[in-house]
């Protein structure tokens, strides 16, 4: 079969943004039918109201973000096929929690102690809830741009370059909780540490060409901060800072440590080779 490419994908720099923004795409409308409209008016809780220019709405993100990337890395994978050998596989999925496993641990920590100071919240809808940051998130600021970026560039400063490229975009990304009602200095704050959690998972997916273990670990960490009785109830938007919140804070500072680590100058020739291999 011969090998499909396309023109502004091939473009790696511009290919991450327009995969991202389709990610996104099809993320909302399956979001929109399956959260929002089908599970928002079957579960209490499960909906956040929004006021938005003076009219009330009402939002959710959950399994339908789930079904949204699946859909999408189904789609990347066809459009390539067969060259592309795919992102959710077996293959080092072990490996890629092990070297989570850091940053996870303190990260639980850090929520737990939040738990003590906010209080808790259902279990049950953060569970829900974490399916959109831990699949939408990663297949949008990862999975396919990543995957699309080492189609056409196989040299070490372009494992730097996504690398950076991806956990920045992450980071900045969420300056827009300013918007939904956050503080602007937490919002910046969140900015700084998302970038850094972006590192450790760029890493992670880079070394291992498999993202079940940055999906996993991205959902339980929302898992983990979403039974806060604060973020619970806001839809994730955090008003206030706790000592649970500076513990978490920590786990990024690691995060960032590890994330370079990871993809040091004698690693990234395997990483090289990783990535030859999954696109034949």
């Amino acid at each position: 079969m011969k090998t499909r490419n396309h023109k502004i994908l091939d473009h790696p720099i511009l290919g991450y943004f327009l995969l991202m923004i389709f990610s996104f795409f099809v993320l909302s409308i399956a979001s929109s039918l399956i959260d929002t409209k089908l599970l928002g008016s079957l579960i209490p809780g499960y909906a956040n109201k929004t006021v938005v220019y003076g009219r009330e709405i009402l939002h959710a993100n959950g399994l339908g973000d789930a079904v949204g990337s699946v859909l999408t890395i189904g789609l990347f994978y066809i459009w390539f096929r067969p060259s592309f050998d795919g992102m959710l596989k077996k293959k080092y999925f072990l490996q890629g929690l092990i070297f989570l496993a850091p940053v996870l641990l303190i990260h639980w920590a850090g929520s737990i102690v939040s738990w003590t100071q906010f209080g808790t919240g259902s279990a049950f809808l953060a569970f829900l809830k974490a399916f959109a940051p831990g699949f939408g998130e990663e297949t949008a600021f990862r999975g396919l741009g990543v995957a699309n970026y080492l189609r056409k560039v196989r040299t070490e400063k372009g494992v730097v370059t996504i690398f950076w490229l991806s956990s920045i975009v992450f980071g900045l990304a969420h300056i827009a909780n300013v918007f939904a009602g956050a503080p602007l200095w937490i919002s910046i704050g969140q900015a700084a540490y998302a970038a850094g959690m972006g590192m450790i998972l760029g890493a992670v997916y880079l070394r291992t060409g498999n993202l079940w273990p940055t999906i996993l670990g991205h959902m339980s960490v929302d898992f983990m901060e979403f039974i806060r009785g604060d973020l619970g109830s806001s839809g994730g938007i955090m008003a206030n800072v706790g000592v649970g919140d500076w513990i978490t804070i920590v786990a990024g500072v690691i995060g960032i440590i590890l994330g370079l680590y990871l993809i040091r100058p004698s690693k990234r020739g395997e990483i090289l080779d990783l990535w030859k291999t999954k696109w034949s």
